[in-house]
């Protein structure tokens, strides 16, 4: 009798091993971007365009939307044009105004995008996936070429998940440099990846409930990010990181400035440190960055984190991009 249980308790537990390892997974889906209208290739006629699709959306907090900030009142094409594509549950106003100043400081026009679901309240932070937010990267990208001549990447966080997927597709848009700060290739909490196990997100839910939410520290922080948002809206996020840090990243070969702090408190600094010497590039250089006060060392500049950082690292950013060779992107 005892070796008909013993079988009868391995293959119970073999189901039950299957019955987990075959659960539900978070998927990054499919390699191409959701459909999105070309957008115009004059200048002068993106404005229109852009207020137009962003009417769309009743709920848009002011100042996260999608706009373009000429370098002239001629909004004709500079030699640069610099794309900023902020991290998850903000807006482009987290480092703001750093973009502003690299832009001026090149004579360049600058593109804010704004990443689907986001600057529209916690609610709306579920009504997005991966896909969306690669059409709003290409988007941004072929905006920015028609803006300039070349055209410069900024990623904060996430929004260097998502430019390092731009990267890796040039079929999709090829982009002339990048710099990436605080690149989100894996978080920093210790949880975090369980989202991308076998019935991730119901463990998450039991584990850590349905809403992840922090308070405000004053109303400018409460306008750009989303602090209130449901679980379910990290599953992109933590699907494209884990893409994009299990891809072949010697085929990023633009030139790329990362800049990150041993101290960031929300990424892994040795995850940062571990992708940029997998990264191919020929034109790469990575730095610390131990002149921001900001709290918890994630977002390192702008006016509503770390206002001293924004002029050192705008200054920095700046002079490796006139550092680059002509040839080089």
């Amino acid at each position: 009798m005892i070796r008909p249980i013993v079988s009868g308790a391995a293959a119970a537990l073999g189901l039950a091993i299957a019955a987990a390892l075959l659960g539900p997974r978070n998927r990054f889906g499919a390699h191409t971007p959701t459909p999105q209208p070309t957008p115009p290739t004059a200048p002068a006629a993106l404005d229109d365009w852009l207020r137009q699709r962003e009417a769309a959306f009743k709920d848009i907090v002011p100042g996260t939307e999608k706009c373009i900030i000429w370098n002239s009142t001629a909004r004709t094409q500079t030699q640069w044009a610099v794309v900023y594509i902020h991290g998850f549950s903000a807006s482009r106003m987290e480092t703001a105004p750093l973009a502003d100043t690299i832009a001026t400081a090149l004579g360049a026009n600058l593109f804010y995008t704004r990443l689907a679901g986001h600057g529209r309240g916690g609610a709306a932070m579920r009504e997005h996936s991966v896909q969306d937010w690669l059409a709003d990267g290409v988007e941004a990208v072929r905006i920015a070429q028609t803006l300039g001549k070349r055209v410069l990447v900024i990623g904060c966080s996430t929004g260097a998940t998502l430019a390092t997927w731009l990267a890796l597709h040039p079929e999709q848009c090829t982009p002339d440099a990048y710099v990436f700060i605080s690149p989100n290739f894996k978080p920093r909490h210790k949880l975090s990846g369980i989202l991308n196990w076998p019935w991730g997100l119901q463990i998450a839910l039991a584990v850590q409930g349905p809403t992840r939410s922090w308070p405000a520290t004053d109303p400018l922080e409460a306008a750009a990010w989303s602090n209130n948002y449901a679980m379910q809206a990290l599953l992109p996020m933590m699907a494209l990181v884990q893409h994009v840090r299990q891809s072949d990243l010697s085929a990023f070969q633009a030139p790329l400035l990362m800049l990150y702090s041993e101290r960031d408190d929300t990424v892994d600094p040795g995850a940062i440190r571990a992708t940029f010497a997998r990264i191919g590039s020929l034109h790469k250089a990575i730095e610390e960055v131990t002149y921001s006060s900001a709290a918890g060392q994630h977002v390192l500049a702008g006016d509503i984190k770390a206002p001293q950082a924004t002029a050192p690292m705008s200054a920095a950013i700046v002079r490796w991009v006139n550092s680059l060779p002509a040839s080089a992107g």
